[in-house]
């Protein structure tokens, strides 16, 4: 039996660990809050399938003149929307409700109740709120993939589908550490809302193929805001046009941006005084 002088945790394995416990126990309070709030569980279908349709209906134009554009076939930019949709869905599950609390726990005092608890309060804080209705989303967009995918006469083999697994997770992992960083700024602004809204703009860039863009924006939206990891660059993985290189470029830009955005927060909480004394 433990007693009160026993460290909560031996080894940072167990630390790692009691945190992984402790984000089911947030993703099962999801569940179950979402139980009871059906309505808002069919409307949060309802709206993705219409921003969906919307995503779909400028391809289905564009191509109505031609069957190649840049490199692109319909059946391709249609499976980019997929994975866009999948990628979005993610964000707005995990990553959103949290970001979008930011302002609040910095300038309403909450933060002070999380550095009390017994876990990493940048864990706490990016992690703890999640939408399950978001993961309707997530649904549609595998389909719209499957469905384009059959379109083009793609038949991805195991490695490119792994590339385009991890090339995906890249991008997720990146636009949540740019959308982490940005919203950390509330360090110093106090209020980062109005930044929320341009981030989530910017985002739809990668609703397109990055050739479609001038080159200063591909490099952009490659480097800077990286969205073409998370949509672009998967589904040119599953049509072989990638080699090992731009996976290897993405997992060391995620733990570049992860460690950054560490210290970033490191760096806030020195600053932080606290909003309810």
């Amino acid at each position: 039996m433990s007693t009160l002088t026993e460290p909560l945790d031996r080894n940072w394995l167990q630390k790692q660990w009691r945190h992984v416990r402790l984000w089911r126990r947030f993703f099962a309070q999801a569940v179950v809050r979402e139980t009871h709030y059906r309505a808002h569980f069919l409307t949060t279908l309802l709206v993705g399938l219409v921003q969906l349709g919307l995503g779909i209906v400028p391809t289905l134009l564009l191509f109505g003149f031609t069957q190649d554009v840049h490199g692109w076939s319909r059946a391709e930019v249609i499976a980019l929307v997929g994975v866009y949709q999948i990628v979005t869905g993610l964000i707005a599950t995990f990553v959103a409700p949290n970001m979008n609390r930011m302002t609040s726990y910095l300038t309403e005092g909450e933060l002070d109740v999380v550095l009390l608890r017994p876990v990493s309060s940048q864990f706490y804080l990016t992690l703890r709120w999640i939408n399950v209705a978001e993961l309707t989303n997530v649904a549609s967009g595998i389909v719209v993939l499957v469905i384009g995918l059959v379109q083009s006469d793609l038949a991805p083999g195991v490695g490119q589908v792994l590339q385009a697994v991890v090339l995906a997770g890249c991008g997720l992992v990146l636009l949540t550490a740019v959308w982490s960083a940005m919203s950390f700024l509330a360090f110093w602004l106090q209020s980062v809302g109005p930044i929320g809204v341009v981030y989530l703009s910017m985002v739809e860039a990668g609703r397109y193929p990055l050739v479609f863009f001038p080159v200063a924006v591909r490099t952009f939206l490659t480097f800077a805001f990286p969205v073409a990891f998370a949509t672009t660059f998967p589904v040119r993985a599953l049509a072989g046009d990638l080699n090992w290189w731009p996976v290897a470029l993405g997992v060391a830009l995620a733990v570049v941006a992860m460690t950054l955005v560490r210290l970033l927060w490191r760096r806030g909480l020195l600053t932080y005084s606290s909003a309810s004394s």
